[in-house]
């Protein structure tokens, strides 16, 4: 059943049901990105990580140390969540 909302004034109307394209926001799922290590800064906690598709993003690795170059991480959130072993 939808959730209903009332404005002052008018009648009560259900709320849509939320929906998610393939670029969704990290709150509508807990999906993991896999990601290769491509440089550690072990000082800052960091890694410079690439997604399959080639895209860069700097990680969080507190979580998983030790991290090492070419270690594959499961990544949610700018967070490295785990260790993927390779193939």
């Amino acid at each position: 059943m939808s959730a209903l909302v009332r404005v002052p004034g008018s009648a009560a109307v259900p709320l849509p049901e939320p929906t998610c394209g393939w670029q969704h926001c990290i709150t509508c799922g807990d999906d993991g990105q896999p990601m290769a290590v491509l440089a550690v800064d072990e000082e800052r906690g960091l890694a410079l990580c690439s997604d399959d598709q080639g895209s860069h993003c700097t990680v969080e690795i507190a979580l998983v140390a030790p991290v090492g170059t070419g270690d594959r991480l499961l990544v949610h959130a700018g967070t490295a969540i785990g260790h993927l072993e390779s193939a």
